[in-house]
């Protein structure tokens, strides 16, 4: 019998989260799995539960919230046996979207979470890993902005973010190694992408592949504030990469100097300067389709 245990952020799903755990705890009974669940009592609790479940010897670890969980889920589970399984019950989902669990019922989402793992890249930032894009400078202080909105949640939330941020503004200066290229840049925005999409469905780098052993880097230039409102209106499908201000580069090292905030996932990572690289098979995601989107 597979040993399971569900991660749960009481918080997601607009505070449905541990209702769907529940239901999901005897969906995967009756698939056959013995399914512990894990409540965090706190955000600084989550490191403490899940390592006390790995240590139990755990088959699986499955996160029932978005994106903040995962990412501190493969920070524990990075370089292990044991697989992560995902439940999408998050704002932004976008690691789930990448890999296409993002949808279907909850039955076909814990069969998912069961089925057999693909090796899937993660990004380390300094010590910390991040499974879809760290970004910097706009995009970097409208996701702060997002993730302190009371009203509305959800993508909605990026989306009057955006607007409230977008009067102040500025591009920034930044020096870039990629690899062995190094480049000078005035940016509006810089995005390292181990997945398609961040910000709630955006396609930021439609063509990163989570197992190619690659980072995509997404430079939105020196931009105004109209045009730069124009363009993040087309990251949605992707679209954007076709204006002649932004460009996109591939790298498995990469080092970001300048000033401003950095962050993973929706979470915090620190201040610039900061050097980041690809962890290549880091995890194991049960489920999971590897392939960029739109293809197969």
């Amino acid at each position: 019998m597979i040993k399971v245990s569900l991660l749960v952020n009481p918080l997601a799903g607009k505070g449905k989260a541990i209702s769907i755990a529940e239901e999901l705890k005897g969906l995967l009974n009756e698939l056959g799995a013995e399914v512990s669940l894990l409540i965090p009592e706190s955000r600084s609790k989550v490191l403490e539960a899940t390592t006390k479940s790995l240590d139990s010897g755990i088959d699986r670890l499955i996160t029932v919230g978005g994106d903040g969980l995962i990412n501190q889920a493969v920070n524990v589970l990075a370089g292990t046996d044991t697989t992560l399984g995902i439940i999408p019950v998050g704002t932004g989902n976008d690691f789930a979207r990448s890999l296409g669990l993002d949808s279907g019922g909850l039955f076909e989402q814990a069969q998912n979470a069961l089925s057999p793992a693909v090796e899937v890249d993660l990004i380390k930032c300094g010590s910390t890993f991040v499974a879809t894009s760290t970004i910097c400078g706009f995009p970097a202080t409208v996701n702060l902005r997002a993730n302190n909105l009371r009203f509305p949640k959800g993508s909605s939330s990026y989306t009057f973010a955006t607007l409230m941020e977008l009067p102040v503004m500025s591009p920034t200066f930044y020096k870039l190694k990629l690899d062995n290229e190094s480049l000078e840049v005035k940016a509006a925005a810089v995005i390292v992408a181990n997945s398609a999409y961040f910000g709630g469905g955006m396609k930021i780098c439609p063509d990163a592949d989570t197992s190619d052993g690659l980072l995509d880097v997404c430079i939105i230039g020196d931009v105004g504030k109209f045009d730069l409102l124009r363009s993040f209106l087309k990251v949605r499908t992707g679209d954007h990469v076709d204006h002649p201000k932004v460009a996109i580069y591939e790298a498995s090292e990469i080092e970001i100097t300048g000033t401003g905030i950095i962050r993973g996932d929706g979470e915090p990572l620190g201040e610039l300067p900061m050097k980041i690289f690809i962890q290549r098979g880091a995890i194991n995601v049960a489920g999971g389709d590897n392939r960029p989107p739109g293809r197969g």
